[in-house]
């Protein structure tokens, strides 16, 4: 069986949020937070803190051995060289892997992840109907397309690469529940105006347990101005180009030299009775 880790990548430096990965929530760390989430996913064969060899960091290992949690301190910039020292450690096949600024991360997802990788092998894989601005949403990445990605990339953001070259990838993107697609709210930690949000999200619902997000989306249903806190704050660069690598329309229509075709999201020409019949399958009863 395929073997999985899971991966929370973590830094005490953050520019907008000074030390948010050791800031207080309902008496607990933001990390712990994140461990206790990760340790209710499915099928996952540890958990490990992938974190940079600086001293500042040194709160957040200490952290880790309260909590029982493995640590890795390597390069500052090159995540992708973190998470394959873990792998490469653990004997792993892919990394179920989540940022620190996730205290609301879909459980569900991350365990269908390792659930269908136990079954086949994918590169790759994501939510495809929901963007990672939110901060609900994680990624599994196999150890096969880390090596390959690191030949090109050095950078924080490790998905990027195999998203900008999906074709050499095996990639899997699955759906999650539509109650559960609220790109209304904002549930990442990346501003004080977050922290107020997830602070008031945890002293109303948190019971010592991991947090429902059917029940975190009623209550900013039924309390609407707590979502207007951190509406309107920045999504920062990096996020909105990386969310929108693998969201491209599926179909095109171009002109060219007086004739229309359409391509598909790797810009390559379908015919149109092709075309109208995934329409068809995509929106059944609907006289196409």
């Amino acid at each position: 069986m395929r073997k999985v880790i899971g991966v929370i990548t973590a830094r005490m430096g953050s520019n907008r949020l000074p030390g948010k990965v050791m800031l207080d929530v309902c008496g607990k760390s933001v990390f712990a937070l994140h461990v206790e989430r990760m340790r209710k996913v499915d099928g996952i064969a540890g958990i490990y803190l992938a974190t940079s060899a600086n001293h500042n960091n040194k709160p957040l290992v200490e952290e880790c051995a309260r909590l029982g949690v493995k640590y890795y301190m390597g390069a500052e910039e090159d995540i992708l060289e973190r998470h394959m020292a873990i792998l490469e450690k653990e004997g792993a096949d892919a990394a179920l892997r989540i940022t620190c600024d996730m205290p609301l991360f879909d459980i569900g997802a991350l365990s269908e992840y390792v659930s269908i990788f136990q079954r086949e092998y994918y590169d790759f894989m994501y939510v495809a109907n929901m963007t990672i601005a939110q901060g609900t949403v994680g990624e599994l990445i196999s150890l096969q397309a880390m090596n390959k990605a690191h030949m090109i990339y050095r950078g924080p953001a490790i998905s990027q690469p195999i998203k900008e070259n999906a074709r050499d990838y095996k990639i899997l993107g699955i759906d999650i529940p539509a109650e559960l697609c609220r790109t209304e709210y904002r549930l990442t930690l990346d501003y004080a105006e977050d922290l107020e949000v997830i602070r008031f999200i945890y002293k109303e619902l948190y019971k010592g347990e991991p947090l429902a997000l059917p029940d975190v989306y009623r209550l900013l249903d039924d309390n609407p101005e707590v979502a207007l806190i951190n509406r309107d704050v920045k999504v920062k660069g990096n996020v909105k180009y990386g969310a929108g690598l693998l969201n491209a329309p599926k179909y095109a229509i171009v002109q060219s030299g007086g004739e229309y075709f359409i391509l598909d999201k790797n810009k390559e020409k379908v015919s149109l009775e092709a075309f109208l019949a995934d329409m068809k399958m995509m929106f059944p009863g609907k006289g196409l």
